[in-house]
C-alpha cells in the first residue's frame, strides 16, 4: 500500500465522502448511505458509486445487508488523518514508510518545520478481517480505538515534553505527526556504559511519573539509543490516577531490569527501584493529574 500514490488519485467528493464516514464512526459501526449523502451534499446515487470505486481501492468497506453503509479500513482512515494534516498545513509531502507493526505504521514526510514522521495507529485492525467474515461487530470500531490510541499517545508526549520523548507536533484522526528521531532500538545496539544508561532510563520513567504518566508498555523494543535516548510508543501510557496504573509502572519497570539483567547482567532489586521512582508521593494527584509529594498543599 502506497498512500502517497493512492492520496493523489482521490478527488474532491471522495475527500467529502471520508470525511461523511469519519464524522458518523461514533454513532455508526457502518455508516448509512443516506446519512452519507446529507453529511457530504451529494446524490445517494454518486455516493453509491464513489463507494464502489473506494471499496474496490479497499479504502472502505461497503455494506450491503439491512441497509447500504460503508467504514473506513485502516488505508481509508489513514488517508482520512493524513489530509486532515495537509489541510492543517502541518504536512507538505509524504515519504516512504520507514516500518510496519501490529498496531502501527510509520512514515516519514515533510513538515512545515522540516523533516519529520507520521505515527498511523492502527488498533485491531489486524482483526477486523475475521470479524467482518463472522458478521459478528460487537460494540467496537476499530477505526475509533485507533483514534483513541492517537489521541492517547498525543496527549502523553505533549504533557512529557522536554523530556526524552519525541516532541509531537499534531493529531488528526489516527495519525500522530511528531519529531523524527536518528537512533536505534536499545535491543540492536551495545552500549558502552550499560549501568549508566539504566540509571538514566530509570530516573526518566521517575521524571513521567512526576508529570503523572506511566508508559505502560516499556520495553527494549521501544527505548532509542544514538547520542542520547529516547522512549517512545506511548499509545497505552495511563495516568497515574487510573486504576492499574501502579501494576502498569511495574511492569514496565520489571521489563527494563530484566532486559539489563539478561544483556549485561546487572541486578537490581524491582521493589528498591520502585520505591527511587514513586518516592514519597504513593501515587497522589493533584487537579491537573501530577503527582504530588507528602509534603505538597
Amino acid at each position: 500500500m502506497d498512500l502517497a500514490e493512492i492520496y493523489k488519485r482521490l478527488g474532491k467528493n471522495s475527500w467529502k465522502i471520508l470525511d461523511a464516514i469519519f464524522k458518523n464512526l461514533w454513532n455508526y459501526k457502518f455508516v448509512p448511505v443516506t446519512v452519507i449523502s446529507d453529511h457530504a451534499k451529494i446524490d445517494e446515487e454518486k455516493v453509491k458509486k464513489i463507494l464502489k470505486s473506494l471499496g474496490d481501492e479497499r479504502i472502505v468497506i461497503n455494506k450491503y445487508t439491512e441497509y447500504e453503509g460503508a467504514t473506513l479500513t485502516f488505508t481509508g482512515l489513514s488517508l482520512y488523518s493524513l489530509h486532515k494534516l495537509v489541510e492543517e498545513g502541518y504536512v507538505k509531502a509524504l515519504g516512504k514508510k520507514m516500518g510496519e507493526g501490529k498496531e502501527s505504521m510509520i512514515y516519514n514526510c515533510l513538515s512545515k518545520d522540516g523533516e519529520a514522521v507520521i505515527k498511523f495507529h492502527k488498533l485491531g485492525y489486524q482483526s477486523f478481517k475475521k470479524v467482518v467474515e463472522k458478521r459478528d461487530y460487537g460494540n467496537l470500531n476499530f477505526s475509533v480505538l485507533s483514534v483513541r490510541s492517537a489521541k492517547r499517545e498525543f496527549s502523553a508526549l505533549k504533557k512529557l515534553q522536554g523530556l526524552a520523548v519525541p516532541e509531537a507536533y499534531a493529531n488528526e484522526g489516527n495519525a500522530v505527526l511528531m519529531e523524527l528521531i536518528d537512533a536505534k532500538e536499545l535491543y540492536k545496539v551495545r552500549v558502552e556504559n550499560p549501568e549508566e544508561l539504566l540509571d538514566m532510563i530509570i530516573e526518566e520513567i521517575a521524571k513521567f511519573y512526576r508529570r503523572g504518566i506511566v508508559h505502560g508498555d516499556l520495553s527494549e523494543f521501544n527505548i532509542l539509543v544514538g547520542d542520547s535516548f529516547w522512549i517512545i510508543d506511548f499509545p497505552q501510557s495511563m495516568e497515574v490516577c487510573e486504576e492499574g496504573w501502579d501494576d502498569a509502572l511495574r511492569r514496565d519497570v520489571s521489563n527494563i531490569l530484566k532486559y539489563f539483567r539478561r544483556a549485561y547482567r546487572i541486578e537490581r532489586d524491582i521493589n528498591s527501584t520502585l520505591e527511587l521512582i514513586i518516592g514519597d508521593t504513593g501515587g497522589r494527584c493533584d487537579r491537573e493529574g501530577e503527582v504530588r509529594s507528602s509534603g505538597s498543599g
